[in-house]
């Protein structure tokens, strides 16, 4: 199967704890990102980061209870 979509390099995902009024918010996050050539794992985990925030509000704050990032090619 071929697709017009280009997807980065690498599959992550992040889970993020949140506090809020009902007590916490959980969410896991996910997506395809392809690292400048020289991202540490540091680097790339901090950015994805800076962009969940971005993203949805209710992640700001939080703690991540899970990251991982994989090639993203079988």
């Amino acid at each position: 199967m071929t697709t017009e979509t280009t997807q980065g390099t690498h599959f992550w995902f992040m889970t993020i704890h949140s506090p809020n009024a009902a007590g916490f918010f959980m969410n896991s996050y996910q997506g395809a990102w392809t690292p400048e050539p020289s991202a540490t794992r540091l680097d790339t985990f901090n950015a994805i980061r800076r962009y969940v925030d971005t993203e949805d509000a209710r992640a700001r704050g939080g703690i991540v209870t899970a990251f991982d990032i994989q090639p993203n090619e079988l």
